[in-house]
């Protein structure tokens, strides 16, 4: 049987971000094939602190850094900017994000690298972008979320205080259009020989995978609850389980008793009768619906009521239970990257191309002396002097907790 080839097998990354949004790109291109080398400093990704720990992981930090290589270098001893210069030397792509200018002024900036190897695609990932007045400002995830209008236009449509979003959107939608750009920059550069460097910007991202930004900037004011797909009640189940009904209730109220087996002469009801009524009693509407929802013993009871609705309802599940459940099981979403570490796989399929959980991650310069030897050919005594420098690092034991963690 002929193994499947990667679509990235001979392309080689050197990553020298942290945190989420470069770490998720290049974990993403590892799962595609490329061979990648996280080169990381000597305190280490913030994100190998994040609880629990898993045979010495977090599993925070291997979701991130899975099948890459490691090289800890400290860019601030001597002879650590040569070891990084000379390893995208040898390269395909870079990812970093560093703050604009901070690795320009080390001699690692995009004019410096691609003046060594004009073809490197060198990618690199801020808050606001490499130019502009904004440029310098701080751009951790939460504060992209509440300066690029996600939590007041969340805090307005649903009418309650902004709060914070759980998931960092502005890490990873970033991760994911700079992995775009890097499969188009290599695209192109297949066609004209040459690298390019990438400017993504974190906030610029969330405006354009927000799919109100066009309505918001029109001047004319319009209805919000026209299309209110934000309002999608989570209601109990008999069992103590609970269900998402899709669309808005208040106006889909008649069809949700109907189809839930719910007393007519609720639909006559002065406060039931119209959409505007409705508005006006939600709490009432949301009492209804949750009585009638709570009649139903599961999930599988409440489905076959709907099945000849169309109605539609969503089991809440916790991710535990959907990564583990046969559907799951099926599409072998879970990939064991060391023993009781399972890691989501690339979420996508092919049948002629091997895409997959490059690898476990890696300690904090596991890798040095073969990455540097067979990369960018340094001899044994070289690796040797920056080791008794203390350029090169290698990580002995598992990591202490960091001052700064998550």
């Amino acid at each position: 049987m002929t193994s499947l080839a990667a679509p990235l097998e001979g392309v080689r990354v050197i990553d020298l971000s942290r945190v989420v949004s470069g770490p998720l790109c290049g974990r993403m291109l590892a799962d595609m094939g490329a061979e990648v080398v996280k080169v990381e400093p000597p305190t280490g990704d913030v994100t190998r602190t994040v609880p629990p720990d898993v045979g010495g992981f977090s599993p925070y930090f291997a979701q991130m850094n899975a099948g890459k290589r490691n090289v800890c270098v400290d860019l601030k001893a001597p002879g650590g900017v040569e070891v990084v210069r000379r390893l995208a030397a040898a390269s395909d792509v870079l990812i970093e994000n560093f703050r604009p200018g901070v690795l320009a002024g080390l001699g690692l900036g995009a004019a410096a690298l691609l003046g060594d190897n004009p073809r490197l695609v060198y990618c690199s990932i801020t808050g606001w972008g490499q130019e502009g007045p904004w440029r310098n400002r701080q751009a951790y995830a939460p504060l992209v979320h509440a300066q690029a209008g996600m939590l007041e236009l969340s805090s307005r449509l649903r009418g309650r205080p902004a709060e914070q979003e759980l998931h960092v959107h502005g890490d990873t939608y970033p991760a994911l259009v700079a992995a775009n750009a890097v499969l188009a920059a290599l695209l192109q550069r297949a066609r004209t020989g040459l690298g390019q460097h990438l400017d993504i910007a974190m906030a610029e991202v969330l405006l354009y995978v927000n799919e109100w930004t066009a309505v918001e900037l029109q001047d004319e004011v319009t209805d919000p609850g026209a299309f209110d797909i934000w309002t999608h009640w989570v209601l109990p189940l008999g069992d103590g389980t609970a269900v998402t009904l899709v669309g808005n209730p208040t106006r889909n109220f008649a069809s949700w008793v109907q189809a839930l087996g719910g007393d007519p002469a609720l639909l006559a009801d002065e406060r039931f009768a119209s959409p505007s009524a409705r508005d006006a009693h939600v709490a009432e509407v949301r009492a209804v619906l949750t009585e009638l929802t709570a009649r139903f013993a599961d999930f599988a009871a409440i489905e076959a009521a709907l099945a000849d609705w169309p109605l539609m309802v969503g089991e809440l599940r916790s991710i535990a239970e959907v990564a583990r459940g046969p559907w799951a099981a099926h599409r072998h979403l879970l990939a064991d990257a060391l023993p009781g570490l399972p890691l989501p796989a690339a979420p996508w399929r092919s049948a002629t191309s091997a895409v997959g959980v490059a690898g476990p991650p890696a300690r904090r310069g596991e890798h040095n002396r073969e990455v540097l030897a067979d990369v960018a050919g340094f001899a044994p005594d070289e690796i040797d002097d920056l080791l008794a420098s203390g350029a090169l690092l290698a990580e002995q034991a598992p990591p202490t907790a960091h001052a700064g963690a998550i």
